[in-house]
């Protein structure tokens, strides 16, 4: 997957997450999200990053742990629905779970560079947050319509478990931020 598909795939996600949705169910089994995408795209982010810190090693120091801690939010919140829902499903059900997150939390991750902006930074993150649920209630949908009978009751605990572990990371980031550029 190349730069172009990338910038188009994340406008995709940001502008039309339902017709995304759509189409990403019939091509789902050829991607892996994670690698051609998510990846990608904190990666991203974290380079945009690099200029507003100004001193090279303190940059390079934040745009890893942030990264880090991104990927595992993303992980920490896969593995959280997919127990929520129970641990007996298929390796596929995990493998969407994650999927949607992959593509759900990318305003969360495009907005990274805005946390340098004072106490603006906490409307850019609400902002990206109740979009990035609002892409995930039709990933959810999409993706796990067919296998979960409540999707109801599933989205309004997910949408709690991705807003606490999105702010969970905001402000960690936050913190990491403010603690590497104080040198």
């Amino acid at each position: 997957m190349g730069l172009k598909w990338l910038f188009v795939t994340m406008f995709s996600v940001l502008a039309h997450p339902e017709a995304f949705w759509k189409e990403q169910r019939e091509r789902h089994p050829e991607l892996n999200a994670m690698k051609d995408y998510a990846a990608p795209v904190i990666a991203i982010a974290q380079l945009f990053k690099i200029p507003l810190i100004g001193v090279p090693r303190s940059a390079m120091i934040v745009a890893m742990v942030n990264f880090t801690v991104d990927v595992a939010v993303l992980y920490l919140l896969s593995g959280a629905i997919v127990s929520l829902v129970g641990r007996q499903r298929p390796q596929s059900f995990q493998d969407d779970v994650l999927t949607m997150f992959c593509y759900a939390l990318t305003p969360v991750w495009l907005v990274e560079p805005f946390y340098f902006m004072g106490s603006w930074r906490w409307l850019f993150f609400a902002v990206a947050l109740l979009h990035s649920i609002f892409i995930s209630r039709y990933g959810l949908q999409s993706l796990l319509g067919r296998e979960v009978p409540n999707m109801a009751s599933l989205f309004g605990k997910s949408a709690v478990i991705v807003a606490m572990a999105t702010m969970t990371a905001f402000m960690l980031n936050s913190g990491l931020i403010r603690f590497f550029t104080s040198f």
